[in-house]
């Protein structure tokens, strides 16, 4: 059974150790110890930073991970989840004082998952708010069910219970001691009960119902000044506390990433929709990286409509194309109609020989519109919104057209 660090042979990463719900410490053989403390996602730390820090320890071979949480930002925790599974490193999960929501999904990880008797953890259905219409409250009364459909199989796995069983045991918001979880697999050792855990400042709360009373002051409304992870390092070498800081909003600023989240991901299945399927690879891995916006997701299918493609003519003369009057329009549409093989290539089609990216370029300067300062995404951003350019109706008109040659082929 993998021991604990002695702690006193730990160095600290990089990690930050004010206004962050987690800390590292690299250790002198090749493992480490990191500490998930506080609200995940809490204070713009995101787990983009976790990550950045994790692959800085180097090549370590084990990990201790303490965890004291209320949980926090559901795609945060994913994001870690993945990170700490996939790492390679074996890893031992320490439960100092609750695991509840998201934190004891990132507890999954552990192989063992050791709890002292008097800590506990909380599993329950994905929880948000929203606002709108009803359509609206469809919409993200979806998203959630999606959302506990990834949650699943983490907890499956490491119990041995069926989804069915997990997902009952969610809709109850069941806590667990740490007998209880050894009981039901969610733990596989237990220790003698700690003296003292350390409080959680965190409104979660609120979310919670069923919270056991004695716990109930482990985890405490925040104060006004910002939580930080608990420093082990020499006292002279703590920052020392900052003033009180305004009392920030969680809930808004929660509803507020949710929203945007939602936009995100239904921007981009709205995008790759457009293609029947074609891409769902790419438009997979666009949906699985939260930094990837709906800009950035048009620029990779362009990227990759454009490697596809074998550009029919390539010493073409600079002959004007003559169409109905649009002629930028015309020219390029016809040549994508032809380059998809749905028409036959006019030779004297001046943008035969253009890639995706050059067609998006020549749809804003033959209108007279400057690219000159816009970066590629930009330009291709600006290209598909334009009032002026019909580069993003032109796409469409080209794939409707592939998308009704499949139905006819079908």
């Amino acid at each position: 059974m993998p021991q604990r660090n002695d702690r006193s042979r730990s160095t600290p990463t990089t990690s930050p150790k004010n206004n962050s719900w987690f800390r590292m410490q690299a250790g002198h053989q090749s493992d480490a110890d990191i500490y998930i403390y506080d609200e995940i996602g809490f204070w713009g730390v995101t787990a983009k930073q976790f990550i950045s820090d994790l692959n800085a320890l180097g090549d370590i071979t084990h990990i201790n991970l303490h965890i004291n949480s209320p949980g926090g930002d559901v795609f945060e925790g994913i994001a870690i989840f993945n990170a700490l599974k996939t790492h390679g490193a074996s890893i031992t999960v320490y439960v100092d004082g609750v695991a509840a929501s998201m934190a004891s999904v990132i507890a999954m990880v552990g192989n063992p998952v050791i709890m002292p008797e008097n800590s506990f953890m909380m599993i329950h259905k994905p929880f948000g708010f929203t606002g709108g219409d009803a359509e609206d409250m469809r919409t993200y009364a979806d998203l959630l069910d999606k959302v506990e459909a990834v949650l699943l199989p983490a907890y499956a796995q490491k119990t041995g219970k069926t989804t069915d069983e997990i997902a009952a045991m969610l809709a109850d918001e069941t806590w667990m001691s740490g007998a209880e979880c050894l009981a039901q697999g969610f733990a596989d050792q237990v220790t003698p009960a700690v003296k003292a855990m350390a409080c959680i400042q965190s409104k979660r709360t609120e979310e919670f119902k069923k919270m056991p009373e004695s716990i109930r002051n482990m985890i405490t409304p925040p104060r006004n000044s910002a939580p930080r992870v608990q420093d082990d390092g020499p006292a002279a070498s703590r920052t020392p506390v900052q003033a009180a800081a305004p009392v920030v909003d969680e809930n808004s600023i929660r509803a507020q990433v949710l929203a945007e989240q939602k936009a995100r991901v239904n921007g981009i299945n709205d995008l790759f929709a457009m293609f029947g399927g074609r891409y769902q690879s790419l438009q997979a891995q666009c949906l699985a990286d939260p930094e990837c916006s709906l800009e950035q997701a048009r620029e990779k299918l362009l990227n990759e409509m454009g490697r596809e493609s074998t550009p029919s003519n390539k010493n073409t003369p600079a002959h004007i194309y003559a169409g109905n009057g649009n002629f930028v329009g015309d020219g390029i549409r016809q040549a994508l109609m032809a380059r998809a093989g749905f028409e036959k290539t006019e030779r004297d089609n001046v943008y035969n020989g253009m890639t995706l990216r050059e067609y998006a370029r020549m749809s804003l300067t033959e209108r007279g519109i400057g690219v000159s300062s816009y970066n590629p995404m930009q330009m291709v951003g600006a290209a598909f919104t334009h009032s002026t350019s019909d580069f993003g109706n032109i796409l469409l008109d080209v794939a409707n057209k592939a998308i009704l040659q499949g139905w006819e082929d079908a």
